[in-house]
């Protein structure tokens, strides 16, 4: 089995790709979709993050790149929305900010008031497909900006491969039925389900446990 590079994965809330029909003209006129296409092809995640600002540079609206990355499965590790969030803000090259996608997905950045307190707030996927806030907490410590445990789970796929991994899902399966921590042990267990098929494992699916 071979194992995709992790670099990209972060949080691990892996939502699909909506795929779309790509305008052929638009992509021919701007090199949209040229550019993610070799961007798909880098082998090395240095250099797929860089194609990938061309290819931002190049598709002139947030549709046209959506439904280019959405031919290639698996060119990021995580949902659309989340790789321009955290690349619109973070990439060196100011232009890439500016680009239609980024403007669509990225708020323009606001300076709150000093005494203003930003609290933490990670969102996840249950094993049943529900939508859970999660805030830290003596019980849910965070690394950053993301619960320990998520970040955990990353480094075990990179140190452990899917044996690892997997064994890190059965535990958080383990505490689903939990009164205090079953939606968080659930979210958990879904993110070591992602992670395992991002990095090629084919594990058996999830059975969502039946309503008592």
């Amino acid at each position: 089995m071979t194992s995709r590079p992790l670099a990209l994965v972060a949080l691990l809330l892996l939502a699909p790709l909506a795929a779309c029909t790509p305008d052929d003209e638009t992509d021919a006129s701007t090199g949209c979709a040229e550019r993610v296409r070799v961007a798909s092809r880098a082998i090395e995640p240095d250099d797929q993050v860089r194609l990938l600002d061309d290819a931002l540079l190049a598709c002139n609206s947030y549709e046209g790149f959506r439904a280019q990355v959405g031919q290639y499965p698996g060119i990021i590790g995580y949902d659309l929305d989340t790789f321009l969030e955290l690349r619109c803000v973070n990439a060196t090259d100011e232009r890439v900010g500016a680009t239609a996608a980024c403007r669509a997905v990225v708020a323009p950045p606001t300076t709150p008031p000093e005494d203003t307190e930003v609290e933490l707030v990670f969102v996840g996927d249950t094993i049943d497909g529900r939508r859970v806030e999660i805030r830290p907490s003596s019980d849910v410590p965070f690394e950053g900006d993301i619960p320990e445990v998520v970040q955990q789970t990353v480094d075990i796929a990179v140190e452990s491969g899917c044996l690892g991994v997997l064994r890190q899902r059965n535990i958080w399966l383990d505490r689903v039925e939990d009164s205090d921590l079953g939606d968080i042990a659930s979210v958990f267990a879904q993110h070591a389900q992602n992670v395992a098929v991002y990095i090629g494992c084919e594990p058996d699916p999830i059975a969502p446990e039946p309503d008592a």
